[in-house]
């Protein structure tokens, strides 16, 4: 106990060289296993700063009360005790300041965005509200009203994390959608939405990431007050490899995931240059032949899996089946058959794009929220080890995860949407079709 005393009673001297914090820095501390969890990007001069308040809670958890956390988000705001949102609105519009929810799969938060100059202010104001919330009933019938207008409530940014969960997991809550009609809301209870709030959205299931220029050690003074609740850790998915799945759509997708576990910064720094080297691939093959259009290949961090996701819509009027051919590409560049030129443009992409985003608080702050299980992802470690990285060193660390007996191919087709008809013969002889 003394041990952890003293280490506290130093913190201050440690926080109050945050100022000169480096580029590409990321600090991180938790007062105890009770209280949230703080992400700390502090870059100087920055005239902006952005908070994520960030709950390991989604639609995953909502236990067939279809729309519960995006309710819950809103009576955090609009029905609770600790807060006055109309207060907190005028606020943010006077300091052209900007307050944003997102709804997940398996995490859902809030993002503040402001000057520096009143980010401390609207930061501690909204923790306090979020973090010790107590509910009023006679506000949630209106608030329910309000989420059901809410376009967030019914928009599924993480279709492509859904689809693969549902196709790597048996588990039903995987497949939560988001409510197909939204006034399924206003049908969830008061109690209902008081004990998601004192579960999932307690203090010690909350992580709270701020990037730009702040006062942080007010900041971990406001934290330190708050803490409590039933954890709801996200566990990580143990998946079965291979998978291939055929899935109804009304166009020809292709889906290939390799899931990928970051160690250390050289995974990262290989899992950010062969996305560009495998994008740029699949750009000059398929458009060359026309059948292809819109390729990406890019990671996919989630709080039960991280995988390097390739994705190919077909425009072949043939009906023909990419696949195969997407699959050449890979293996090309798991063999090595990477050009100077082609890692060259890769690396240099990755380390502009690293470069440009550490300099920006909101996409600092929204990659740190993005990469919460996998802390190896955003470093300094990492800049150096793109700067430093070859291409025998890419081959070496990326060889493991783009074994096709690793691979989870997803063919989102027509030909999935019902089974063709049957050929039988009339009485007269003739052929005919059975609809």
């Amino acid at each position: 106990m003394k041990s952890r005393q003293r280490c506290w009673a130093l913190l201050p001297l440690l926080w109050a060289g945050i100022s000169v914090a480096a580029p590409f820095e990321v600090l991180r501390s938790q007062e105890s296993s009770e209280h949230p969890r703080l992400v700390l990007a502090p870059r100087e001069g920055a005239r902006t700063a952005t908070l994520v308040v960030l709950f390991s809670t989604g639609r995953f958890d909502e236990g067939g009360d279809t729309g519960l956390t995006r309710l819950s988000q809103h009576a955090l705001l609009e029905a609770n005790r600790r807060g006055d949102y109309g207060k907190l609105t005028r606020e943010l519009f006077g300091a052209d300041a900007s307050l944003e929810l997102f709804t997940g799969l398996r995490q859902s938060g809030f993002v503040l965005e402001s000057n520096s100059g009143d980010f401390d202010r609207l930061a501690r104001q909204l923790l306090e509200t979020l973090l010790a919330p107590k509910l009023i009933p006679s506000r949630l019938e209106a608030t329910a009203e309000r989420t059901t207008q809410d376009p967030g409530l019914t928009s599924s940014e993480d279709f492509l994390e859904t689809r693969l969960a549902i196709a790597l997991s048996e588990d039903p809550r995987y497949a939560a959608a988001p409510p197909g009609n939204p006034s399924s809301a206003q049908s969830i209870s008061p109690e209902t939405v008081e004990r998601h709030l004192a579960g999932a959205f307690s203090p010690r299931n909350a992580t709270v990431i701020a990037a730009g220029t702040f006062d942080a050690v007010a900041l971990r003074r406001t934290l330190a007050r708050f803490k409590g609740g039933i954890p709801s850790p996200v566990a990580r998915l143990q998946i079965q490899l291979p998978v291939k799945r055929q899935l109804p759509a009304h166009s020809d997708v292709n889906v290939l995931a390799f899931p990928v576990k970051l160690t250390t910064a050289s995974e990262s720094a290989a899992l950010r240059v062969v996305g560009p080297v495998l994008r740029r691939r699949m750009e000059q093959r398929f458009r060359t032949m026309g059948v292809g259009y819109a390729q990406d290949a890019s990671p996919l961090l989630t709080p039960w899996m991280d995988a390097l996701v390739l994705t190919l819509p077909a425009s072949d009027p043939s009906a023909l089946d990419l696949g195969p051919y997407l699959l050449q590409e890979v293996a090309e560049v798991r063999e090595g058959r990477v050009t100077a030129d082609e890692f060259a443009a890769a690396q240099g992409a990755a380390l502009t794009r690293l470069r440009l985003e550490d300099q920006h608080p909101r996409a600092v702050a929204l990659t740190l929220a993005g990469s919460l299980q996998t802390p190896a992802w955003y470093s300094a470690e990492v800049e150096h080890s793109l700067s430093s990285l070859s291409p025998e060193g890419l081959a070496r660390l990326v060889e493991p995860w783009l074994r096709e007996d690793r691979l989870v191919h997803l063919l989102f087709s027509p030909r999935a949407l019902s089974p063709p008809p049957r050929k039988t013969f009339n009485n007269a002889g003739t052929r005919s079709r059975r609809r």
